[in-house]
């Protein structure tokens, strides 16, 4: 039977009025997060690995290291692909609790990570920004004071439990945020901790593009430099080489929060906008933010979160609300600026470590992997230069940033047909931009080597690599055994013109055996890279080296391992 023109009607709306049911109910956010409990050292070791489980494609859990007392620097990386490093992903990080007593920030990069990951297929900005960041975060640098820490009382504001010191430094009783070796103290009040290492490695190790570390005690977001060369304890303005861009990360974070844009809601606060240079605030030597913005590409700030440094949990829910959408917005920042690869412009492939310098601000930063690489900046324009060992720098002039997307450059680098080998140690003179050199080739067995084995070795590099080297005896040692001289050039046994002779000797006292071993894989590391590393190969052409591993071999024949 024909249906009539109102029961078609009745049943297409019945239809649509069911996709939207339908489309309504699988579309709904996921908040169902437990603000009723703080979560200790295995309460997040549990948590985490229940999600690993879950998401195994989107959620990692991994650790950096060990604390003092044993117990795991552990974070979770999120990311849509989470087993490959992608092209073109930048890396982001939030570290919190490296005072163990400002716990509120613990609790929102835990509740950050359900949020991200319980909502991946729910919310089209949460997966694109788990589809395109590689995402890490790090609920505790310092489990072992969270658990001597004690809980406060008190709402909003401050009370005198709220503000106390038990828990904040590690288990040996320092504070790690005054640990890090520093711009303008030569010497530390503590030796470097565990924490301290782990994090140092973790942030000079990885291509970090931005960053913040949660603390508690004030409600603001604070930004390099938090020292300066005078350390004055207040009011003196430290600004770091991109102080715009840390401006514009920190009023990002603060316009986004419910509250901190006030600036006055802790005692004796009052902060324009919710945001301080770190310095202007109070001098802070030794901190992290500092550490990760002159150690590597990562620009960090660090953010107050709350009044009560460990609130009782009836506050939970309010941080998180506070808080929820400025976590969002500042990731988000990771995307802002210049990005693109660096390229060789006869085989395509990515350049690592190729430095990107912005004229007018002192602070290069260098590509990862592939080639790839962000540079944060605020909207103008700019003049953008790429270089890298062996090949000439390029130039280019009036890249222009917005707001939003990041303006996305492909830059081809020649190589160059001469690079003089002192323009390659140049870049070698300042410890601050030394960078390894890509596709080094390094010996992995390290060992002692007596008289008949170095021996061995050396024959078998003067064998090996005959174009380069020459092995020859400058006599005998009192007991008969061989003086070895190893001779590396392009040229070996010829004088050339113009070309300077050098020489190492090692092993004179016979029980000094540092030298000796480790001139063993100098010459490892000068054969096997020649040809491939243009600055070991102008090295080799342009000098002639002799390199003498032992000269009391009788000496260190009779030496004891351990004296």
């Amino acid at each position: 039977m024909a249906l009539s023109n109102n029961q078609h009607l009745t049943i297409l709306l019945f239809v649509v009025t069911f996709l939207l049911n339908f489309s309504s109910f699988h579309c709904k956010i996921w908040e169902e997060l437990d603000f009723n409990s703080y979560h200790h050292y295995s309460d997040v070791n549990t948590l985490f690995k229940s999600y690993e489980k879950r998401f195994p494609t989107l959620a990692k859990v991994g650790s950096i290291g060990k604390s003092e007392e044993g117990r795991d620097l552990v974070y979770i990386q999120i990311s849509d692909n989470v087993s490959v490093t992608e092209p073109g992903e930048p890396m982001f990080k939030y570290v919190g609790n490296i005072h163990g007593n400002e716990a509120v920030g613990r609790e929102l990069i835990i509740y950050l990570t359900q949020y991200l990951l319980e909502n991946y297929q729910l919310d089209a900005r949460i997966k694109k920004l788990v589809d395109n960041t590689n995402i890490f975060l790090m609920p505790s640098a310092n489990p072992d004071g969270f658990e001597r820490a004690k809980l406060g009382v008190g709402g909003g504001r401050a009370s005198d439990s709220c503000l106390g010191v038990q828990g904040r430094p590690n288990a040996n009783n320092v504070d790690l945020n005054r640990n890090f070796p520093d711009q303008f103290r030569t010497h530390l009040n503590d030796p470097i901790q565990k924490e301290t290492q782990a994090l140092i490695k973790w942030i000079e190790n990885n291509k970090f593009v931005l960053s913040a570390n949660l603390h508690g005690g004030s409600v603001v977001a604070s930004y390099p430099f938090d020292d300066s060369a005078k350390h004055i304890m207040a009011g003196h303005y430290s600004p770091a080489p991109d102080d715009a861009v840390f401006r514009h990360l920190a009023l990002t974070y603060a316009s986004n929060h419910k509250t901190m844009p006030a600036g006055n809601l802790c005692e004796g606060d009052n902060f324009k906008d919710g945001i301080t240079n770190g310095a202007d605030w109070y001098d802070v030597p030794g901190g992290m933010q500092d550490y990760n913005y002159l150690h590597s590409n990562c620009f960090e700030i660090t953010v107050e979160l709350s009044c009560c440094k460990y609130p009782p949990v009836s506050r939970l829910s309010t941080e998180w609300n506070n808080n929820k959408e400025s976590l969002l917005s500042f990731m988000e920042q990771v995307h802002q600026g210049v990005k693109g690869y660096v390229r060789d412009e006869a085989t395509g492939a990515g350049i690592e470590n190729a430095t990107i310098s912005v004229a007018g601000i002192n602070h290069p930063v260098t590509a990862a992997a592939f080639g790839d690489f962000w540079r944060l900046l605020v909207p103008g324009s700019y003049n953008l230069t790429f270089s890298a060992a062996g090949y000439d720098s390029k130039t280019l002039t009036q890249v222009v940033v917005t707001e939003g997307s990041a303006t996305e450059v492909e830059v081809k680098l020649k190589k160059s047909l001469d690079l003089s080998l002192a323009a390659m140690l140049a870049k070698f003179a300042n410890s601050t931009h030394r960078q390894p050199l890509p596709g080094l080739v390094e010996p992995t067995e390290f060992r002692h080597h007596d008289h008949v084995a170095m021996t061995k070795y050396l024959l078998e590099i003067s064998q090996e690599f005959p174009h380069i080297t020459k092995l020859s005896s400058i006599g005998k040692s009192v007991e008969g055994r061989d003086l070895w001289v190893l001779e590396i050039s392009d040229k070996p046994g010829v004088h050339e013109e113009g070309e300077p002779e050098f020489k190492y000797i090692a092993n004179m006292h016979g029980n000094e055996v540092v030298g000796r071993e480790t001139l063993l894989p100098l010459i490892h590391v000068l054969c096997h890279n020649y040809g491939s590393q243009s600055f070991i190969t102008k090295l080799v052409d342009e000098t002639r080296i002799f390199i003498m591993p032992s000269m009391n071999p009788d000496g260190h024949e009779i030496a004891t391992e351990g004296e």
